[in-house]
C-alpha cells in the first residue's frame, strides 16, 4: 500500500447526518490499517508522509527564500504527524530548519520565515522527545533564540505598539495563500494557514525552546542565565496574551529549578515584578480556566513556598548572633529591656531556643515572630499585655503558640512535600503580597490568640486549641471558595469561629458515626410525637381564615377550632371577636365530626376546573372534604379555607394529616423535626466532647432577687 489514507473533515460534513464521527487526523498505514479503520470512518487518499518529507526537505535545500517560506507554513501543519516528523527527520529535515533559524535575522524581510521555522522546530521536538536537543544543541542556536526574545519586535507584541516603533511585512500575502494552498490541498483538501492569517509569536516559541534547553541540558543553562536577564522574560507575563504567558513562566520554573542560589534568583524576580504581573494572569485565568497555565502558576508557587523549608530545618541556637538578635527583640518589642521572658511564653526560660529545636518548623518559626514584632508592633504589645491581666494558667504562650502557628502553615501548604510535576493547583493568596508566609502567620497567630479565648483555654488545653486553629485553617485553604489576597484570608478565617468549629465536630460525629445514626433514628418516633402533639395544640387554640371569594352568603371569614377531645372540628363564618379571647366552642355554631374527614386538598397543587363556583386562586388556600353521605344521601362537601400566613397554612394543614393518623411531614415540621433531634442530641454528647466535667443539673436552678440597685464597681487592687 504505497499511498495512505487520512480523515477528511470536509468530506464527513457531508455524511454528517448518516455517522458519528470524532475528529483525527491519523495516517493509515499498512502497520496500523486494522486499528485506524473501522465501519463508518471515511478516509481520503492523500501522499504518504515518506513523499511529503522528501518534498519538504528538497525545498528547504534548494529553494529560494520565498519557497521556503512558503514551505514553512505546510510543514507546522504537517509536524502534527509522527511519522511524518520520522520522515523528515531521517532526511535531515530538522537540521535544515536549525540553519534556517540560525541565518535569518528577527524580523528582516521575511519576518514570518524565522516565525514558522521555530513553530515548525516546537512541533517536531514534542514529538522527537527532549533527549533530541543534545544532538541539535550549540551556541548559535541559543544565542539566535535569546536574541529573538531580546528583540523589540518581538516584546513590541506583548507591550503594545505605542512603546516600540513599528516594522512592515514585506511579505506579499495574497502569493503566500495562493501558492501554499496547492501543497496543502494534496494534504487534507483544505486550504493551509496563510500568512495573512495570524503569525506564529516568534518570541513564545523561543521561550519555549529555551525551556527545553535549560530543562534537559546542561550545556545550555549556563549560557542562558548569562545572556538573558529575568527582566526580559518577565516582560513576556502578561493577562493580555495568557499563551505567551504561560511559556515565559515555564522559562522562569526552568531556571529556577536548575539554580544554586534559588533565594537570591527570587529576590532578582521581586525586583522586576514579576509577583505582581503573575497576579494579574491569576485573575484573568479566574474567568477562564487554562489548565496549561495553572501547571506552570502552580509549580511557580511550589518553588517560592520551597524557599522556607531551608530555615525550616534550621535549630536555633543562642550562640548564633543573629538568632540571639531576633529572640532579644522579642521582648523588646513587647515589653521593655526589664521585662520579664515568662510573659512571652517560652517553655524554658534557661534555654529560649529550646521552643525553636523541633525541625520543621525550626529557624522558620523565629523568622515568622520576629516579623510580626517588627510590622505589627502594636498588635504584638497588645497580645502580651492581655496575657499578663489573666490569670498564669489561662495565659496564652505567645512563643509556643508561634511554633505551632509555623508548623501549621508549613503543613497546610505543603513546603514540607516534593514537586510532582503535574499539579494545576494554586492558591491565589500565596501572589498577592511579597513575603505572604510571614503575613499570613500573622494573621494566623492573632486568630491563634482569639480562639485561646474563645475556648476559655488552660495551658493543659493547648493542643486543643492547635487542633481547632487546624480546622479553621484546613476550611479556609480547602474550601471551595478562592482566597484572592490577605484580606480575603483574614475575612474567611473570622467567618470560621470556635464555635462553628463544634458544630462541625458535632456534624462529622453524627455523619460517621453508626452509633449516632442508631440513637438518631431511635429518638425519631419520640420527636415526631412532639412535633405531632404540637400541630393538635395549635389546631385546639384555634384560627380565623379568610373565605375564599364566590362561596356563599358573600361571607367574610371562617373561624376553626378543634375540641380538646380531638373528635369534632367546630367552626363558624363571621364570628363577631368581643375581647381579646378567641371564641369558645359554644359560641361556633358549626361542628364536623373527625370520623367524617376524608382529606385536605392544598389548592395550589388542584388542577384549574372551569365548573367550580369559587376562586381557588391562593397559594394558601386549602379545602377539608368530609362525607355525611350515609346520613343525609349527599355527595362529599368541603369547607374552604385560606390561611392568613404560610406558618398558618403549614401548621393546620400538618395537623388536619394527623388528625387522620398521619404524622407532620412538610417542610416546616421536618425542620422542627431535625431541630429537636440536634438538641437531644447534643445533650446526650456532652459527655463525649469532654467539656471539662460540665455535669447537667437534676433540678431547675434558682433565681435570686433583683438587688436592690444596679451600681457597680470593681476593685483592679
Amino acid at each position: 500500500m504505497n499511498d495512505t489514507t487520512d480523515y477528511s473533515t470536509s468530506t464527513l460534513k457531508k455524511i454528517k447526518k448518516s455517522f458519528s464521527f470524532v475528529e483525527r487526523r491519523n495516517t493509515v498505514s499498512n502497520n496500523n490499517r486494522q486499528d485506524e479503520i473501522v465501519p463508518g470512518v471515511v478516509a481520503m487518499l492523500k501522499s504518504s508522509p515518506s513523499k511529503l518529507a522528501e518534498a519538504s526537505v528538497n525545498i528547504l535545500s534548494c529553494k529560494s527564500d520565498n519557497e521556503i517560506s512558503l514551505e514553512l507554513v505546510n510543514i507546522c501543519k504537517y509536524a502534527e504527524e509522527y511519522q511524518y516528523v520520522q520522515e523528515f527527520e531521517k532526511r535531515q529535515g530538522v537540521t535544515y530548519v536549525i540553519e534556517l533559524i540560525k541565518r535569518t535575522p528577527p524580523y528582516y524581510m521575511h519576518c514570518s520565515t524565522l516565525g514558522y521555522a521555530l513553530q515548525a522546530l516546537y512541533l517536531m521536538l514534542e514529538i522527537l522527545g527532549t533527549d533530541y536537543w543534545d544532538k541539535i544543541l550549540d551556541n548559535a542556536i541559543i544565542k539566535k533564540l535569546i536574541d529573538i526574545i531580546k528583540s523589540e519586535e518581538s516584546k513590541k507584541k506583548i507591550v503594545g505598539p505605542e512603546h516600540f516603533s513599528s516594522r512592515t511585512n514585506t511579505m506579499n500575502s495574497n502569493t503566500l495563500t495562493r501558492n501554499s494552498s496547492i501543497r496543502d490541498s494534496d494534504y487534507n483538501g483544505n486550504k493551509s494557514v496563510s500568512g495573512g492569517d495570524k503569525e506564529p509569536q516568534m518570541g513564545q516559541y523561543a521561550l519555549s525552546a529555551l525551556d527545553s534547553i535549560v530543562r534537559f541540558t546542561d550545556s545550555g543553562y549556563d549560557m542562558v542565565r548569562e545572556f538573558l536577564s529575568v527582566e526580559d522574560i518577565v516582560l513576556y507575563i502578561t493577562d493580555q496574551d495568557l499563551e505567551c504567558s504561560q511559556y515565559a513562566l515555564a522559562l522562569i520554573n526552568a531556571l529556577f529549578f536548575k539554580c544554586d542560589d534559588k533565594l537570591s534568583y527570587h529576590k532578582t524576580l521581586m525586583d522586576v515584578n514579576a509577583r505582581v504581573r503573575i497576579e494579574k494572569v491569576i485573575r484573568s485565568t479566574t474567568k477562564e480556566f487554562n489548565m496549561d497555565i495553572s501547571h506552570h502558576i502552580s509549580e511557580y508557587q511550589h518553588y517560592i513556598m520551597g524557599l522556607h523549608r531551608e530555615p525550616s530545618q534550621q535549630i536555633v541556637s543562642v550562640d548564633n548572633p543573629v538568632h540571639k538578635t531576633m529572640l532579644d527583640k522579642i521582648k523588646i518589642e513587647a515589653l521593655s529591656d526589664d521585662g520579664e521572658w515568662s510573659s512571652l511564653g517560652f517553655s524554658d526560660e534557661s534555654n529560649l531556643a529550646a521552643d525553636f529545636h523541633a525541625t520543621p518548623p525550626g529557624f522558620l518559626a523565629l523568622q515568622c515572630i520576629n516579623h510580626f514584632t517588627q510590622k505589627y508592633q502594636d498588635k504584638h504589645r497588645e497580645m502580651i499585655l492581655e496575657q499578663l491581666s489573666r490569670d498564669q494558667d489561662s495565659r496564652c504562650p505567645f512563643v509556643k503558640a508561634a511554633v505551632a502557628v509555623t508548623l501549621l502553615l508549613f503543613r497546610q501548604l505543603k513546603i514540607d512535600r516534593d514537586y510532582i510535576g503535574v499539579e494545576i493547583d494554586f492558591l491565589p493568596v500565596l501572589f498577592s503580597k511579597d513575603n505572604v508566609f510571614y503575613e499570613l502567620f500573622c494573621i494566623s497567630i492573632l486568630l491563634f490568640n482569639t480562639t485561646w479565648h474563645d475556648m476559655s483555654a488552660k495551658i493543659t488545653d493547648f493542643n486543643k486549641v492547635v487542633d481547632v486553629v487546624n480546622e479553621q485553617l484546613s476550611f479556609v485553604f480547602k474550601g471551595e471558595r478562592k482566597i484572592n489576597d490577605i484580606e480575603d484570608f483574614k475575612s474567611a478565617l473570622n467567618s470560621i469561629p470556635f464555635s462553628r468549629i463544634q458544630e462541625q465536630r458535632l456534624k462529622s460525629l453524627e455523619k460517621d458515626s453508626s452509633s449516632i445514626q442508631e440513637l438518631r433514628e431511635k429518638l425519631k418516633p419520640e420527636m415526631q410525637k412532639i412535633v405531632n402533639k404540637q400541630r393538635l395544640a395549635i389546631l385546639e387554640a384555634g384560627e380565623t381564615f379568610a373565605a375564599p371569594r364566590g362561596s356563599r352568603g358573600r361571607r367574610k371569614t371562617i373561624y376553626c377550632r378543634l375540641s380538646s377531645n380531638h373528635k369534632f372540628l367546630h367552626y363558624g363564618y363571621d364570628i363577631e371577636m368581643t375581647s381579646n379571647a378567641p371564641p369558645s366552642i359554644e359560641e361556633l355554631p358549626e361542628k364536623l365530626s373527625i370520623s367524617d374527614l376524608e382529606g385536605v386538598t392544598k389548592w395550589k397543587d388542584m388542577k384549574k376546573s372551569a365548573g367550580t363556583k369559587i376562586k381557588m386562586d391562593s397559594p394558601l388556600g386549602f379545602s377539608i372534604h368530609y362525607n355525611q353521605s350515609q346520613m343525609t344521601g349527599t355527595d362529599p362537601k368541603t369547607i374552604d379555607l385560606i390561611a392568613r400566613t404560610e406558618d398558618v397554612f403549614s401548621y393546620w394543614t400538618d395537623g388536619l394529616r394527623v388528625l387522620r393518623k398521619g404524622d407532620a411531614c412538610n417542610k416546616h415540621s421536618e425542620e422542627h423535626l431535625s431541630m429537636l433531634l440536634d438538641i437531644e442530641l447534643k445533650i446526650r454528647q456532652l459527655d463525649i466532647l469532654d467539656i471539662e466535667g460540665l455535669k447537667l443539673p437534676d433540678y431547675k436552678p434558682m433565681v435570686p432577687a433583683l438587688p436592690d440597685n444596679f451600681n457597680f464597681h470593681y476593685n483592679f487592687n
